[in-house]
């Protein structure tokens, strides 16, 4: 962000969902989504409601990945690997894994797009700050679902006891660029300043 300037985050539960900006698009998608899971798992009533959102948004958190991979500013492309791979990383990782789980309960690779796409859903009409979103996984997909996060459960630690979660990388054009161009301009990702 350029210094002296000032705007104004939009007040809704997810700033940038809509975005025209593919880049901005995916990232809210992404950030949005780890920082309704994070405050799911930190202070949600339930935790195993956290590692249901989880699983849910999985497919939605790997697709924004690649969005974002896809549509590297032009000025930020050499940062392109340690913006997914570092930055990023730890977190696509889990997702894999609770989309293997999906899978290998026996959900089609259609089920779980469909499973990403509720969740942005359930993701836009909710407040970020809610730390017990409902979301309602369609009747059919449910035993599946249900033995998917239970895969999920005994693979991985809940978000807010991953130390893998707590990354760094030396990418300041990528971030100025999310600071500059994205309506969140970096909240999503808890950095009111990101990119200074």
């Amino acid at each position: 962000m350029t210094a002296g300037a000032t705007a104004t985050v939009p007040d809704e539960p997810v700033p940038g969902l809509d975005s025209d900006d593919p880049f901005c698009r995916a990232w809210s998608e992404f950030a949005g989504s780890f920082q309704a899971l994070a405050l799911a798992s930190s202070v949600g009533a339930d935790p195993e409601n956290a590692i249901r959102l989880e699983v849910a948004a999985s497919g939605a958190v790997m697709r924004a990945v690649a969005d974002l991979g896809a549509s590297m500013p032009a000025d930020a492309a050499d940062e392109r690997d340690p913006f997914i791979d570092a930055l990023l990383g730890p977190f696509t990782g889990r997702a894999r894994v609770a989309n293997e789980s999906l899978l290998a309960a026996g959900l089609t690779e259609a089920q779980v797009v469909e499973l990403a796409d509720l969740w942005l859903v359930t993701l836009s009409a909710a407040q970020s700050q809610d730390p017990d979103l409902v979301f309602v996984v369609p009747p059919d997909d449910q035993p599946a679902f249900d033995d998917a996060v239970a895969s999920f459960s005994a693979r991985v630690v809940p978000i807010n006891q991953d130390p893998s979660l707590v990354t760094d990388a030396d990418v300041p054009r990528t971030l100025a660029y999310i600071a500059g161009a994205c309506l969140d301009q970096g909240i999503l990702a808890g950095n009111d300043t990101i990119g200074d």
